[in-house]
């Protein structure tokens, strides 16, 4: 998509993500399970990619999380510092959330270590530069402690689905009508999109970029990079994944 970069979906959708996706998957649930995870891995400092407004991450700090957040997006990571300065309860003494402006692709860590890293919500398909998730995963993997756990939750592709154009309301209300435009490109692996935000101001355009892989294609990135596939859920809760799950929740962990 021309004049789309890193940044550009986190500055579109800073200001609406909170309202939009603030629910998007069970939070308690997944902040109870990284949490249990980052005990299990020994503890230690946490790091999100894909921090955005901290809605996983200042969730974490209020359990006593130390979070490392990277976000390529000021206008996401200035909301991430409100809601952590407005989040009740407060968030401990010795916890926090640090948010940090970078690629994921090249996480600016400063030889840090973390016995967790995670990725939610189908952010790392957000990488969409040839051989930038792999990347990911292989600075993800030197930066883990020896029995750290890396957290992937993106959804399954569809196999069947081919090529091709989709329009849908996305949302209606009395002020305000949001219209999902996407272009499938399965030879790519990649889907263009863009929420056309429709107000009595004016209309604002939303896009976004992505370049999905499939489970096994990602755990080919995760091989690569030294890591092996330790449990794979269909949701937070810890179900099993099965044939039919449309979305994935992937540890892994050093080979």
């Amino acid at each position: 998509m021309e004049g789309y970069d890193e940044a550009t979906y986190g500055d579109r959708f800073a200001d609406v993500y909170d309202d939009w996706y603030g629910t998007i998957t069970d939070t308690d649930a997944c902040v109870a399970a990284l949490a249990a995870l980052a005990d299990a891995a020994g503890g230690g400092p946490v790091l999100e990619l894909g921090v955005g407004t901290g809605r996983l991450a200042v969730p974490l700090a209020q359990r006593g999380a130390t979070v490392v957040g990277i976000d390529a997006s000021q206008a996401m990571l200035d909301r991430l510092a409100r809601n952590l300065a407005a989040a009740e309860p407060p968030v401990p003494d010795g916890a926090g959330v640090r948010g940090v402006l970078g690629d994921m692709a090249h996480p600016p860590l400063d030889s840090q270590r973390f016995g967790l890293a995670f990725v939610a919500y189908n952010t790392l398909f957000n990488l969409i530069g040839p051989g930038a998730q792999q990347r990911c995963f292989g600075a993800v993997a030197a930066a883990l402690e020896p029995a750290g756990r890396f957290v992937v939750e993106v959804f399954v592709p569809d196999p069947e689905a081919g090529p091709g154009d989709a329009v849908a309301p996305r949302r209606v209300t009395a002020d305000r009508v949001v219209l999902s435009v996407s272009r499938n490109d399965p030879s790519s692996q990649e889907v263009l999109g863009q929420y056309v935000d429709i107000t009595e101001a004016g209309i604002k355009l939303r896009p976004w970029h992505i370049r999905w892989a499939t489970p096994a294609q990602l755990d080919a990135m995760a091989a690569a990079a030294g890591l092996v596939v330790e449990q794979r859920w269909s949701d937070w809760e810890g179900t099993p994944a099965g044939p039919e799950a449309a979305t994935h929740v992937t540890t892994y962990r050093r080979a």
